[in-house]
């Protein structure tokens, strides 16, 4: 069987991989001129910059965490992050130890109003009262303890020698086809017994139904003699960006108190400014909400109509994936083709 995979990125990736592993042959074609989609990043002496934001891993699923760990070893990193309020500078997730540096016990409103509220309007771009249940049921308001971990999975870690390298291993034998035409996977989905689709859902149908709404990010890179205190500091105000990081932090096992830079030595500072997804650049996140959602199930019921072309990932499913979930759907949608994998 020929199958044809469109987009390098985390989904196209593993969904290759499985397939290849199965026995069967297998083309990749992606319009960047690297593989790795938003997960690209690349070494700066001797630390990894994410390219397109920072990607960390995490996950309570041992088949997922076990598939990946063929491809990767992983450093211990656990992820940290303070946030910049109108009340100064605290540990998020709200916890015990934010309750310490705020100097009482906010209740869940305030929570919102502190943390998530500014955030949120400048990551979607419209305020909050509008926002759905989808999006302000996702925030936490509290964790009763002390642990400042924002992630508390039972598998966390970075890549030790980077995504990249990790993507690039889970590719071998496998021909990619790098900075391609958008439309030339179409030629050879023609020929293919199976596509395997990655790209923007509203593209593969030429935008019948008009374009769905996605956010977009613009990055601005500063090198700096002076490190963060840790890995992100999220901006929970009116600053129009929403997030900076030092990169160095993600080729460390600690993303907090990491000792002063060797002499002569730099790290990356990175801004993060949310925005309208266009021609001009790179869509990040689906808006499955609203009039997006209801542009979407127009063109799902299309997708259920093609009968040679599974469709995976967040782009092509139109929803709001961490990594971790992201893996575990391709593995879902392609077992009935490669079967169950020795990852559990």
């Amino acid at each position: 069987m020929f199958i044809v995979v469109i987009g390098s990125g985390l989904s196209g990736t593993v969904a290759s991989s499985l397939l290849r592993h199965a026995g069967y042959r297998v083309n990749l074609f992606e319009t960047r001129t690297h593989v790795a989609g938003n997960c690209f990043d690349k070494r700066d002496d001797n630390f990894v910059v994410h390219a397109y934001g920072p990607h960390l891993f995490h996950t309570n699923d041992q088949e997922v965490w076990n598939f990946l760990s063929e491809s990767t070893e992983w450093t211990g990193y656990q992820h940290l992050v303070l946030a910049d309020t109108p009340q100064g500078r605290i540990p998020i997730p709200y916890n015990s130890q934010t309750e310490c540096w705020l100097g009482r016990r906010y209740r869940d409103q305030e929570i919102r109003d502190l943390i998530f509220k500014d955030y949120s309007q400048k990551q979607w771009g419209i305020p909050w009262e509008q926002m759905p249940a989808a999006i302000t049921g996702r925030v936490p308001m509290r964790r009763e303890n002390e642990d400042m971990r924002y992630f508390t999975d039972k598998y966390q870690g970075q890549p030790k020698d980077g995504y990249t390298a990790m993507f690039e291993r889970m590719l071998e034998g496998i021909p990619v086809h790098l900075g391609v035409g958008k439309d030339e996977w179409r030629k050879h989905a023609a020929k293919a017994d199976l596509v395997i689709y990655t790209g923007k859902i509203d593209e593969y149908f030429n935008y019948c139904y008009g374009r769905l709404p996605y956010r977009s990010l613009r990055f601005e890179h500063q090198r700096s003699r002076e490190r963060l205190p840790v890995a992100v500091i999220n901006q929970c105000n009116t600053l129009p960006y929403t997030r900076m990081y030092d990169h160095r932090y993600f080729s460390e096992e600690s993303a907090i108190g990491a000792p002063p830079l060797p002499e002569g030595e730099e790290t990356i500072i990175t801004k993060e400014y949310p925005m309208a997804h266009d021609e001009t650049n790179e869509p990040f996140y689906p808006m499955p909400f609203g009039e997006g959602q209801a542009l979407y199930q127009k063109y799902k019921k299309l997708a259920d109509g093609e009968k040679k072309t599974i469709f995976i990932g967040r782009l092509a499913t139109y929803s709001y994936l961490d990594m971790w979930m992201a893996v575990k759907q391709a593995m879902v949608k392609l077992r009935p083709i490669v079967g169950r994998g020795p990852f559990v």
